[in-house]
């Protein structure tokens, strides 16, 4: 009896795991749901922003200064590295450290000058154990009301140290799902490439009217290219936070997997040995019986 009550026992805390587990899958099953709604949301913004520049550049008063040219040695860069604040996401976190590896080396910068802010208490760990430069650290959102709350700080931080620092260029890094896979994902924040002014010199307005401004154009100018940056950090993190839950997701519906298959063997013991005892307790019981008859006849 001991043996079946400590696989009861064994089977009880399983079951109390599978409902963690249940729970925890359920929980990222509705953040992807959001975090996409937020992508969305965000990329219709997106839209708002470049058709204000796209209405600029037709008066001919977008100008964006180009950077100097540096040769590798002297090019300062900030890299951006989003990840996870928990666990149970795989090498979603790992990943995305050697992506940033990978990019910064094959640009040409110097370990020396490549400075890092870490959003994300995973990445904050791993950036440590390498002995990178980390500028700045933040925690990772944990709702979509304050993915807007987390890039304010990050751009804040940022433009501090393109002040203080002679930073060249800022680099995002973070992972992204595509389809039902989760990738690596780098870009460059700033400085903003030519190929996204040329896009929006051919764009085509899509009424018959044409929008005028009455503000300053250099001072509309900045105001749309701050809210650009502040939409492509958040969705940055709107990225970063939908592959996570999609990770995590993922690592849930398999660990479910294996608890069922794991409940079903020990439920199958526990019958088996439950039968056992059974069939013991009775043959006692018809031994004993048989023992007393023998004992009266006798």
């Amino acid at each position: 009896m001991d043996g079946l009550e400590a696989l009861q026992k064994r089977i009880k805390t399983t079951q109390d795991m599978r409902a963690i587990v249940s729970t925890m899958k359920s929980l990222s099953a509705v953040s992807v749901v959001q975090y996409d709604a937020a992508l969305k949301s965000l990329s219709v913004y997106g839209e708002t922003i470049d058709a204000g520049v796209s209405v600029l550049m037709r008066h001919g008063v977008v100008s964006i200064p180009k950077p100097k040219t540096l040769p590798p040695a002297q090019r300062k860069v900030l890299a951006v590295i989003i990840g996870s604040d928990t666990g149970l996401v795989g090498r979603l976190n790992r990943d995305v450290v050697a992506e940033a590896g990978r990019v910064l080396k094959k640009e040409g910068y110097m370990p020396e000058n490549v400075r890092y802010l870490a959003v994300g208490r995973q990445i904050i760990g791993l950036l440590e154990r390498a002995e990178k430069t980390i500028s700045g650290a933040y925690p990772v959102s944990n709702s979509v009301k304050a993915i807007s709350t987390t890039a304010i700080a990050v751009l804040v931080k940022i433009n501090e140290l393109l002040q203080t620092e002679g930073l060249s260029n800022v680099y995002l890094f973070y992972q992204r799902k595509r389809g039902s896979n989760i990738q690596p994902f780098s870009s460059l924040m700033i400085p903003m490439g030519d190929e996204w002014l040329k896009n929006l010199r051919g764009r085509k307005w899509k009424s018959r009217r044409f929008p005028v401004y009455t503000m300053n154009s250099g001072k509309l100018f900045s105001s749309l290219m701050r809210e650009r940056l502040m939409m492509t950090l958040s969705i940055a993190l709107a990225e970063a936070l939908t592959a996570e839950h999609h990770m995590r997701l993922t690592t849930m519906q398999a660990a479910e997997k294996n608890i069922d298959d794991n409940l079903e063997k020990m439920n199958q013991v526990y019958q088996q040995m439950r039968q056992e005892n059974i069939t013991t307790e009775l043959l006692d019981v018809v031994n004993g019986a048989e023992a007393m008859r023998k004992k009266k006849t006798a």
